[in-house]
């Protein structure tokens, strides 16, 4: 007991000159005339060294290509009131405004897009198809994603997988009349492939599609729950066609997944006949992605709206395909998906970038608590441990840059002996570099919070 005792009165002094400490840098006298270093606020590019690196070096080797392209796609949304929050004497300041309601952010995401055809941004983006024109694409959806997530994803669902699907599934008949129009976003395309009963496990889908030979047309049917298109990037208000995945029964034998041009409304925005449409509505982020849910009801479409690139059905009902192996044609069916794999990859690198590079430069403004009263507070960024936890996730956010450039390279200037092993590190890295990009935004958010809390609290 005596042992206790004598632990409790040290803790108890241990506190009592702590309280003190304390209560004597309250009680100092300080003139409200003359700042306190710890109220002397100022960015950290005032009190940093000038970089003993070049700038531009770095990011010409961060960003891969075409730095000069995203400063001047930069400047063009800095041009604009639909991008620009706040004017500070000749300072711009462009935030997409995450307060706004979902039905605003919404509608602004579109305004944004609206405004780059203006632009004539999305020239070529899918009837170009050259190594600098794929680069030049991604500099523009990547600087797209620094600015608002939303953006880059609604975009990118119409251009990646309605435009890719077109692209890598269809024939000339469907590139010759789809794909000026979805540059001109004149048709504003979605993505019908996930389901509410099946995700990932795209064979499995339940959407029935089977084809009238009297008529020339297929019937595209949603037979249970289950099996509505569900969580489909801008379904539930902008899109008027889509690409839908479904299984197709010819003469009553299933012939495997393949990918349909469906319309869902019409040029007044009314779903068409046989579509229903529901919105999956408010969501933790994102909410300038329209998404919703889409049943079909006996939905007749054209026999030429069959992406018939693997496989096609002639005009009496007869189907055939150059791949034999149900399997292969399958895996082909599945080639638009390696585009939004990559994409996705180096999408998760840039939101690290974003975080990092928030959290490292607030690290370096925010002071807490002094040595001794009569020097400044301390820069978070001189706390070991708080170097420790930022410092090691730059590093390995430097090398996954690195990872997805050379990826992003592979995908652009590939051949068809690539296809494998695209496939393969396409699928690992959008893994790996999502999983990195979780754990620095999860870091970068809990030390923040945990010093704002704590000043708060005490």
């Amino acid at each position: 007991m005596e042992g206790r005792r004598s632990g409790f009165g040290d803790a108890a002094a241990r506190r009592t000159s702590v309280l003190a400490r304390q209560l004597a840098q309250e009680l100092s006298p300080v003139s409200f005339l003359q700042p306190a270093p710890c109220l002397a606020y100022q960015p950290p590019e005032f009190h940093s060294d000038k970089a003993s690196f070049d700038k531009s070096a770095m990011r010409e080797l961060l960003d891969g290509h075409d730095v000069k392209l995203r400063d001047s796609f930069t400047d063009l949304m800095l041009s604009s009131d639909l991008f620009v929050s706040k004017r500070v004497g000749d300072r711009v300041f462009a935030t997409p405004n995450f307060n706004s309601t979902m039905e605003e952010h919404r509608e602004k995401t579109l305004d944004r897009i609206l405004f780059f055809r203006s632009k004539g941004v999305f020239k070529g983006w899918l009837t170009d198809s050259s190594v600098e024109d794929a680069l030049r694409r991604a500099a523009l959806f990547e600087t797209l994603g620094l600015f608002d997530h939303s953006l880059a994803i609604k975009l990118g669902v119409h251009i990646h997988l309605w435009g890719g699907a077109i692209q890598y599934l269809g024939s000339k008949r469907h590139h010759d009349k789809w794909l000026a129009l979805t540059e001109a976003y004149q048709v504003r395309g979605c993505f019908a492939m996930s389901e509410l009963g099946h995700g990932s496990n795209v064979r499995g889908i339940e959407t029935v599609t089977t084809y009238d030979p009297s008529t020339e047309e297929f019937i595209i049917n949603t037979p249970c729950e289950s099996a509505q298109k569900y969580w489909i990037g801008g379904a539930a208000q902008h899109a008027t066609h889509t690409i839908v995945f479904s299984q197709l029964l010819i003469n009553g034998k299933n012939e495997g997944v393949h990918a349909f041009v469906c319309q869902i409304r019409d040029q007044h925005g009314r779903e068409c006949p046989g579509i229903r449409i529901a919105d999956c509505g408010h969501k933790i982020g994102l909410n300038g992605v329209d998404n919703g849910r889409i049943w079909f009801d006996n939905v007749r479409i054209p026999r030429e709206n069959l992406l018939n690139a693997v496989a096609d059905v002639t005009p009496d009902g007869k189907y055939e395909s150059a791949i034999k192996d149900p399997d292969q044609r399958f895996g082909a069916f599945m080639a638009p998906l390696t585009s939004g794999r990559v994409t996705i990859a180096v999408s998760a690198v840039y939101q690290s970038k974003i975080g990092l590079a928030t959290a490292i430069r607030y690290a370096l403004a925010r002071r807490a608590f002094s040595l001794t009263p009569d020097q400044p507070e301390v820069l978070l960024l001189d706390y070991p441990s708080h170097r420790h936890r930022l410092l090691p996730l730059l590093a390995k956010t430097y090398a996954m840059s690195f990872a997805a450039v050379d990826l992003k390279n592979l995908y652009v200037r590939r051949k068809p002996a690539d296809s494998k092993v695209i496939h393969v590190l396409s699928s690992g890295l959008k893994a790996v570099l999502s999983w990195h990009n979780l754990r620095a935004l999860q870091v970068c958010v809990s030390i923040s919070y945990a010093i704002i809390n704590a000043t708060i609290t005490y």
